[in-house]
């Protein structure tokens, strides 16, 4: 399994006021961030434009703040690519501080929380269109198949939609580029993948109780569904077309 990137967004009713809030409560956040840049960007701007952007201290994450809502996301590398539980740790440490400041502007309540992860099921390395199709849409009926893209949408926790998208990933050789006529060719594949994107967020409360609200412990519950599927039940939809 090769993890490529997480993304965290928390979204909250409008933070008026969001620079001079970040500049006063900066020091929260140096243990894992670094300076931020603070954009010029006039109060009436469309509020969802983030106005703080900050790195953290290696440059391996972003977070993005603005009035409205706040991202943080993350490229992994150095061998956290390969271990979730690694990338799980890092994301609820620095989030920890993320919380730490966004509670004394929101007290705690927000809208709805996300996690949304991709990655490479590089166990499989050949034919990944015909797999998913076989093993998930049953379709011995259907030929040629050249890719195919499948999306589950699930509910958990009685407030939770975990979203999985599985499609067949290609992989050429370096240097590979669609601009050039015939540089996709099949000569220049080397792998032919299963990717995924796991979206999982707790809107379905929030679209569906007009009194939802969601807190920092939420991540928690978010991070915990995501470790299951990553370590468990991508192996055996991906290989048995169960979840």
């Amino acid at each position: 399994m090769l993890i490529q990137g997480t993304s965290i967004s928390v979204t909250y009713k409008k933070i008026d006021g969001i620079k001079r809030a970040y500049y006063n409560n900066e020091s929260i956040l140096k243990e894992y961030f670094n300076e931020a840049t603070v954009l010029p960007i006039p109060d009436d701007a469309p509020v969802e434009i983030p106005r703080i952007i900050i790195k953290t201290l290696h440059e391996h994450a972003q977070l993005n703040i603005s009035p409205v809502a706040t991202t943080f996301e993350v490229h992994y590398d150095a061998g956290f690519e390969n271990d979730w539980n690694s990338c799980a740790r890092y994301i609820e440490e620095r989030m920890s501080k993320v919380f730490e400041f966004l509670n004394i502007l929101t007290s705690n309540a927000y809208e709805y929380i996300g996690v949304v992860t991709n990655v490479i099921y590089d166990e499989i390395e050949r034919d990944g269109a015909r797999i998913i199709a076989d093993r998930l849409l049953n379709s011995q009926n259907i030929r040629g198949i050249y890719d195919v893209n499948i999306r589950y949408t699930f509910v958990e926790n009685e407030n939770m939609f975990v979203n999985i998208m599985l499609q067949n990933a290609r992989m050429f050789r370096e240097g590979a580029t669609v601009d050039e006529a015939g540089a996709l060719n099949i000569s220049n594949q080397i792998a032919e993948s299963i990717g995924a994107v796991i979206d999982i967020n707790d809107r379905y409360g929030f679209n569906n109780d007009p009194e939802y609200r969601s807190d920092s412990s939420e991540l928690q519950a978010l991070l915990s569904s995501m470790s299951n599927i990553i370590n468990n039940k991508l192996h055996t939809l991906i290989q048995r077309g169960e979840y």
